[in-house]
């Protein structure tokens, strides 16, 4: 009986998957997830496809601005990075994790030093940690000390 009850568990998987992989993707959640997918292969560019749809299906979907930012970092398309990263932040204020990105994206890349440090201390403020490391460069590059 055993036996049974998982073959048909496994049929339900199976069929599942295929559902998702030959017919598309039904949710937003199914792009999100594979665009999750894509993101850890390093194929960014279907990551970020992938984390569009879901973001047209629903629109604050902040874990996938987020994601699609991280893709866009990758590539390199900053002012596509901070804007993701400020959407997801604009649905969630309270996205900490965004923050320090974000924060980085304005250090390193835009040399706008006083927005990185707003970032983070609002991430400080929700309690999310800020890389040692990071804060050293954005303490020597900006001149500032907090």
């Amino acid at each position: 009986m055993k036996s049974g009850v998982t073959k048909v568990g496994l049929v339900a998987l199976v069929g599942t998957m295929i559902t998702v992989g030959v017919y598309g993707c039904k949710k937003s959640e199914d792009y999100y997830n594979r665009g999750d997918a894509h993101f850890k292969k390093g194929e960014n560019d279907l990551a970020i496809s992938d984390f569009t749809k879901a973001i047209e299906m629903n629109p604050r979907f902040a874990n996938a601005y987020y994601y699609r930012g991280l893709a866009y970092l990758r590539k390199r398309e900053y002012d596509q990075t901070i804007s993701d990263y400020t959407k997801a932040i604009e649905i969630n204020p309270r996205f900490a994790v965004a923050y320090p990105e974000r924060a980085f994206a304005y250090c390193h890349f835009k040399r706008e030093y006083d927005k990185a440090w707003e970032d983070v201390h609002k991430a400080e403020s929700l309690g999310q940690e800020i890389r040692p490391g990071f804060l050293k460069t954005l303490r020597k590059d900006s001149g500032r000390k907090k």
